[in-house]
């Protein structure tokens, strides 16, 4: 991955200087250009492995430049990440609807920018030009239910994948028509998706037959219960727990009535909600199980 150029086109100086910065230390040369006709410039001359693309630009902004860079040849294919201050959802989601593979707002934690475009990078190599999704990002980026509400408010059939999250969602027709999550399907698979909400996600649009079934729901409807389901279940553990997803670790007293927990003892120390969510059931009789531990002191929660 080393010595990859990185195009970086940005008004700014001082943003050129402080991403010089971090993608040499990566391993990275980076490339610069103050606005998108210099950026369009260099990709004339220079191969290009990642742009890092401002929105607001003199001229032409940064909507404007990757509508061009995803019609010409020699760019169509080059990932982009958009590297922006402006942090408006509907912003990140029409970005990404024009091509952009992330959405990373300013300030960033350069550490973090750097693991970005790596995954980036690792995903181009997995899946060859000309098979790129629809719509891709981090799923902490847009949420899961600005997600869903974009979808169906475009009136389009699509596949939603989760890769980290080993979760997919079939929508057809304004509905929810299939929910997988692990072993999880239906209800239950979208509320495990809610609450883990990590990780990539990838839109595929395209035609799919009418496969509506017993747990088939309307994505408003879904929505508006998941985040009632999930809100609840958030509550519940910070009440309980004092935070939000807290480290746990087993002290040895699991009882019987702890048998369910028990069967994932190799997973600790981890965190609440990957272990509910891996708990087969309910989830939320998985949470009322693991609470239930933590107040018996079968199961404590690490101090931060």
């Amino acid at each position: 991955m080393s010595n990859q150029n990185i195009l970086i086109i940005d008004d700014d100086q001082a943003q050129h200087e402080i991403l010089g910065e971090h993608l040499e230390l990566a391993g990275f040369s980076p490339l610069h250009a103050g606005c998108s006709k210099e950026g369009f410039e260099v990709l004339k001359k220079q191969d290009v492995a990642l742009i890092l693309l401002d929105i607001n630009m003199p001229e032409i902004d940064g909507f404007q430049t990757i509508k061009v860079l995803r019609t010409h040849p020699r760019s169509v294919d080059i990932p982009v990440l958009f590297l922006t201050s402006l942090d408006r959802q509907y912003l990140k989601i029409k970005g990404l609807e024009l091509g952009a593979d992330d959405y990373v707002t300013k300030p960033y934690n350069g550490a973090e920018l750097m693991a970005r475009i790596k995954a980036i990078l690792r995903r181009k190599g997995k899946h060859p030009a000309g098979n790129k999704a629809a719509l891709s990002g981090d799923i902490k980026e847009i949420g899961l239910g600005d997600l869903l509400q974009n979808i169906d408010g475009s009136q389009k059939n699509g596949i939603i994948t989760f890769t980290e999250m080993d979760g997919e969602l079939v929508l057809v027709d304004g509905s929810i028509v299939s929910a997988k999550q692990g072993s999880s399907r239906g209800m239950e698979a979208l509320l495990r998706l809610m609450l883990l909400e990590q990780g990539h996600f990838m839109v595929s649009y395209q035609d799919i037959p009418d496969t509506k079934t017993d747990q088939t729901i309307p994505v408003m409807k879904a929505l508006l219960d998941g985040v009632y389901e999930v809100d609840q279940i958030r509550m519940a553990v910070e009440e309980t727990t004092q935070q939000k997803d807290p480290f746990l670790e087993l002290t040895g007293n699991l009882s019987a009535q702890n048998y369910r927990i028990d069967r994932f003892k190799a997973k600790f120390p981890c965190r609440f909600i990957d272990l509910v969510t891996t708990m087969d059931g309910a989830l939320r009789n998985n949470v009322e199980t693991v609470l239930n531990a933590i107040r018996s002191n079968a199961v404590v929660c690490l101090k931060k």
